[in-house]
């Protein structure tokens, strides 16, 4: 009995440790805390100041997705609004590229997101397979359900090409007054 009790509890230690990573990641885990931080404007992932051009100012977030090569927050004086963007992937490789975009995707896909005071949301969407000759590919992700302040919030994933290399972006933007814009165009 007492060589089979330690044996049973390494056991259950072992697959609990293994049920918890099926269900969080450092991606997910970052993106919750951004997006759990919108009703405070983002005060709690807002760094020290980067630059400053009208009408925008750039912040370091503190919520820093593991591996990835930047990530800021954009506040636009303008509409009174906030970006968080961060940059997930670079590299020359489109092969590459595409598989990580697969796999991010994957990491996201299905996220629950619980702000205070409201129901949980599933972050939801179509994933699209990136074509080498096309410069960007898009995946749009909404909340289900999308009500109360969440609605107001968008969050997408792109793979772009820039000048040969291919860039994997994560972006968590306010809707604009008077509706929906690409934050990428403010830049």
């Amino acid at each position: 009995m007492c060589k089979v009790t330690p044996f049973l509890l390494a056991l259950l230690i072992s697959l609990g440790a293994g049920a918890q990573s099926v269900f969080t990641n450092s991606t997910n885990a970052a993106l919750k805390m951004v997006i759990e931080d919108y009703p405070n404007h983002f005060s709690n992932i807002k760094g020290d100041r980067i630059s400053t051009y009208e009408p925008a100012i750039n912040y370091k977030s503190k919520v820093i997705i593991p591996g990835a090569v930047n990530c800021m927050l954009t506040e636009y004086k303008t509409y009174e609004t906030f970006k968080w963007d961060c940059e997930l992937f670079s590299s020359a490789d489109f092969q590459k590229a595409k598989a990580r975009f697969s796999d991010l995707y994957s990491e996201i896909h299905n996220t629950i997101i619980k702000l205070d005071g409201q129901k949980p949301v599933i972050l939801n969407g179509q994933f699209e397979t990136p074509e080498k000759d096309r410069k960007q590919t898009t995946i749009y992700f909404h909340f289900l359900p999308g009500t109360g302040i969440i609605q107001k919030l968008h969050v997408e994933m792109q793979l772009r090409s820039e000048e040969g290399v291919y860039k994997i972006i994560l972006q968590v933007y306010e809707e604009t007054p008077g509706g929906t814009f690409n934050m990428q165009t403010m830049v």
